[in-house]
This record gives C-alpha cells, structure tokens and sequence, in this order.
C-alpha cells in the first residue's frame, strides 16, 4: 500500500484476483475510484461490487484497454503458467505503467526445516498451500520479470509471516512482539532468501 499511496488519484488500477476486495477499499479510501478488478469466485465478486466500477472473471474481458496500475498479488503460484499469464497482463499495462507482484518464497526457512527432516506437506494456507501450482525463489522472480522485454524491476523486496493472523490477540499486541517484528522485517531484508515470506515486486512499463 505504500507504494500505491504515491500514485494520483487518477490512476487507473486493476486489480488482479481481488478477493476480498481489501486492497480496493484501502484504494478506495485513498480517493482512487478509477478501479477494476479480475475474481473468478462469484461470490468474492458479489462482495466486492460497490468497489470497482467492473469485475471481469479473466483478462480477455479488459483487452484493448490500458491500466496506470495493475496487482498480481498472491495469484501467480496459483496458475500452471504464470509467465504466460504475465506476458499477457504486461499487455495491459500502459507505458510508464507499474506493476505490484506478490508471491510465497518457497526457500523460507519454514520450508528448509521441514525438508531438512525429510517433509514437504501441503496446508491449507501459507507457502504450502495445497492450491499452489507454482513454486517462487528470489532467482526465479528476477528470471520471470526478465522474461518480460516491457518490464524494468524497480524493486525486489520481502515481507514477513503475518503472525498477528494466526495468534491470540494477547500474543502479538503488545511492544514485545511489535519488537520482534520489526527484527523479524529487518532480518528479512538482509538475508530475503532464507527470511522472506513473500518476494514483493515493483515493476515498470518502458
């Protein structure tokens, strides 16, 4: 959200797999209201109908027509080819144009633990999301963004587990556990290939 709150009002956003549609009430609450969004669950799009002007089911609905801002977050490990499926939301994107990716890091420490003792189960959320057909690492992010001639990366970054998710309430408001969190991001930052949950990608139309 950080990034999108340097963006104008006029921006022209879709975003890709919208769910709940959080990101576009955050949008929304910014003053944005140029805003679109692809869900293929109906009832996600049911919920989110007062905050995009369209919700289309897939990219073929919006072709022709050219986004200031396009969210791919959380979708891509979910698709059996997301280079292709990139190739053809950069079609989108108009020049200049940025582009926010979100993906699991499959190289977390989690997952290297869990190999180390000869596991690899899938759950029902997380990295080993059972709906996961794609698997990312910091290399293979850069490799798909270099796939794509249009795109410049601006910036590669990381972010944490949300632990707060999973946690009682007592356990993680308090400064103690805000502390740690803070150790937690800035180790993420340092060493993003074993400390990243996610690889978070900032991307440019030239």
């Amino acid at each position: 959200m950080a990034r999108c709150a340097e963006l104008p009002n006029s921006t022209r956003v879709l975003d890709i797999g919208c769910g709940s549609a959080a990101i576009g009430r955050a949008l929304q609450a910014r003053g944005m209201q140029d805003l679109f969004a692809i869900e293929i669950d109906a009832q996600a799009r049911a919920n989110a109908a007062g905050v995009y002007k369209s919700i289309g089911t897939s990219l073929d609905e919006f072709q022709g027509q050219q986004f200031d801002l396009i969210l791919i977050l959380d979708v891509l490990e979910h698709l059996t080819d997301p280079y292709a499926f990139l190739g053809r939301a950069c079609e989108l994107l108009a020049p200049q144009g940025r582009l926010l990716i979100s993906v699991p890091n499959i190289a977390h420490w989690s997952t290297r633990f869990l190999l180390l003792a000869g596991r690899f189960d899938y759950t029902e959320r997380g990295i080993l999301d059972r709906t996961h057909f794609q698997f990312f690492t910091r290399r293979r992010v850069r490799e798909m963004i270099a796939s794509q001639p249009s795109l410049n990366l601006l910036r590669l970054d990381a972010s944490i587990s949300p632990a707060e998710f999973a946690l009682p309430r007592w356990v993680w408001d308090n400064p103690l556990f805000r502390a740690c969190s803070r150790l937690r991001s800035a180790l993420a930052q340092w060493f993003p290939g074993i400390g990243a949950f996610q690889h978070l990608v900032e991307a440019r139309k030239s």
